[in-house]
């Protein structure tokens, strides 16, 4: 919000060297016909809870040390009592009038879209949650951060800048819900990572600063190790994720209009022959409009494909008897509105409108035949940071 200072106000010491900030977030939600985020379907679910402490320091003017931690609870989906969500080194290797260069190492956000470095904390995010088209929750933790090493820069470019990541990274693979996604969500053995993850991101912004846009490119592999409990054992299966982003934005002083399309390439190899082979789409169109200094109105429509050659899901519903066709995509209309009552303290609603279950967890909504095409959400979020 333009009145407002762009942060809240923090925790200084070491004459301005180091800095705390932290934030606290809840919200509600109730759906009718699918949940999300708890048991939102029967109740109005509170299992919708942020709280992260993060910190940075300046250990000489080109070299800071900064880390977050938090703990979050989005019903079924993530239930982290904590999580080291980043820490890392950040060193300026070169730096002139026109020119930046720099390395980070450690625990770090991967370069994923526009909302992905600050997506966790409600201040920053364009709604209450982030469009699922691109930033799918229930696989957040395998494209969130890695463990490993970014190269960047900042150049000056005809008319404006561009900064560019370039990064290798170790990805935590093994999380619950992603695994669900993956492999099922009755595989009892585990994900790990086979091999880094590999990704770029390049983003131009006009030196007025009303434009900026990019790609984002990531490569992600993992490989599944089965159990004897597994109802379905499955021996040497891979697979391998490669989402490619398109960004766009313009950023006046009343609108901020936002586009985002991603093609999203999936290949499950199983003792080295090829078993799946797919490109799912997924884009979205988001205005945000501050009609006053303390109110925001947001209007967003996304949609997302699991398999753009499947687009209606039959082929799929066809082949795996007792599946829904229209749990391979989904369409949503989002209209939301923002109030900031101060600098440290805002409260958010909005409203959903959604055809298709492509984005929900089965850990969330284990039996296909109970969902339903067309549903809606209601949500309520209240957040303070300092």
């Amino acid at each position: 919000m333009a009145w407002l200072p762009s942060v809240a106000k923090s925790f200084d010491w070491d004459d301005g060297k180091g800095q705390l900030h932290g934030f606290l977030t809840q919200g509600l939600v109730a759906s009718t016909g699918n949940n999300f985020y708890g048991d939102s379907r029967r109740n109005v679910s509170l299992d919708f809870r942020e709280i992260g402490l993060n910190g940075s320091y300046h250990v000489t003017p080109g070299i800071q040390l900064s880390a977050q931690i938090i703990s979050r609870r989005t019903g079924e989906i993530d239930d982290s009592p904590l999580w080291l969500d980043y820490a890392f080194v950040d060193a300026v290797l070169a730096q002139n009038e026109t020119t930046k260069l720099g390395i980070r190492l450690g625990r770090m956000k991967n370069p994923y879209g526009l909302y992905a470095d600050t997506r966790d904390v409600a201040f920053t995010r364009p709604g209450i949650i982030v469009p699922q088209s691109i930033y799918f929750d229930r696989t957040r933790k395998l494209s969130l951060s890695g463990d490993g090493i970014h190269l960047y820069g900042s150049f000056q470019a005809p008319g404006g800048n561009i900064d560019a990541v370039f990064g290798i990274a170790q990805l935590p693979t093994n999380d619950r819900s992603g695994k669900s996604v993956l492999v099922g969500s009755n595989a009892n053995g585990e994900l790990a990572s086979d091999r880094p993850s590999l990704g770029f991101r390049i983003l131009y912004e006009t030196d007025n600063g009303r434009w900026r846009g990019g790609v984002t490119y990531l490569t992600m592999r993992t490989k599944y190790q089965a159990v004897a409990s597994d109802q379905f054992p499955i021996s040497d299966r891979k697979i391998g994720l490669e989402p490619l982003i398109f960004s766009l934005q313009y950023l006046g002083e009343q609108w901020t209009i936002t586009g985002e399309f991603t093609q999203y390439r999936t290949e499950v190899t199983q003792n080295r022959t090829v078993v799946l082979h797919s490109i799912s789409d997924g884009w979205y169109l988001q205005s945000q409009y501050r009609f006053k200094p303390q109110w925001e109105l947001l209007l967003r429509y996304e949609s997302a494909l699991s398999d753009k050659n499947d687009p209606d899901g039959k082929d799929f519903a066809a082949k795996y008897p007792g599946q829904q066709a229209f749990s391979r995509y989904s369409h949503d209309w989002v209209a939301g509105l923002r109030y900031d009552v101060n600098a440290s303290f805002m409260v958010r609603a909005e409203l959903h409108h959604i055809k298709g279950t492509n984005w929900l967890s089965s850990l969330e909504n284990p039996v296909p035949g109970d969902i339903v095409r067309n549903w809606n959400m209601l949500m309520l979020l209240g957040s303070y940071r300092f």
